[in-house]
């Protein structure tokens, strides 16, 4: 093991007491995308990496990369939080697991499908309507943060779309604002997927140290994306 991901305070306290020698990483669930932020668990707990909130754009990665003196990492595929990190309440609101405590959102055991009169499909969360598809739409995972409502008489996706980051084309952009490594998001995930995506963003790396564009290999990994739709997230700041 090269490291522990950590971001409770007492774990981190102990772990820097008893294991003086032991690598720590400060988990994204600490939420800490500030040079301040950063810098109190550096002093404090001796932490050498940072998991960044993905709510942060690639120029503001570089910006913060200036004012700090430990490494980032930064996710590039899979899930997107909406929320701010290690805060979200909705799904233990809704399941009574909490992402934060529990490791899970909308754990699966509270997900269900139902297929309705002419072939629409209903997807529930603990008993939750969330989403109502057409028949043969892509339907994707629920969650209370992508869920579909109508308000005000107007039926939308109140906080995100129902999509995946993949920012395996934004490869060169964080290389150059300092990130150091980078993160796939895989809660939930099985092994086939884990193994795909890692072993995709290794051969673009290893193309990017060769002088070579990564972004070619992005089609490789669009079938694993939520609904079959993928997004840049935060890095361009173009999502709600």
């Amino acid at each position: 093991m090269d490291a522990v991901i950590v971001a409770d305070l007492g774990v981190l306290a102990y772990a820097r007491r008893a294991w003086p020698g032991l690598r720590l990483h400060l988990s994204v669930q600490a939420a800490a995308g500030s040079p301040e932020a950063i810098a109190f668990y550096a002093r404090e707990y001796g932490v050498k990496r940072v998991v960044l909130p993905r709510v942060l754009s690639v120029g503001e990665i570089a910006a913060l990369m200036r004012e700090i003196e430990v490494e980032t990492e930064a996710f590039v595929f899979g899930g997107l939080c909406v929320m701010a990190e290690g805060r979200c309440a909705l799904s233990s609101y809704a399941t009574g697991r909490s992402p934060n405590l529990s490791g899970v959102c909308s754990p699966p055991e509270a997900v269900t499908y139902t297929e309705e009169e002419g072939g629409a499909m209903t997807s529930r969360l603990a008993g939750l309507a969330l989403d109502r598809y057409a028949p043969g739409e892509p339907t994707g995972y629920p969650t209370l943060c992508k869920g579909r409502f109508e308000v005000a008489g107007a039926l939308s996706y109140l906080f995100e779309d129902p999509v995946s980051l993949n920012a395996i084309g934004l490869l060169t952009e964080l290389r150059r604002a300092g990130v150091t490594a980078v993160k796939v998001e895989g809660r939930q995930r099985g092994k086939a997927y884990v193994a795909r995506v890692a072993s995709t963003f290794r051969k673009a790396i290893d193309l990017l140290e060769r002088g070579g564009d990564p972004s070619a290999l992005s089609a490789e990994l669009t079938h694993l994306a939520e609904g079959g739709r993928e997004t840049a997230g935060a890095y361009r700041k173009t999502w709600r």
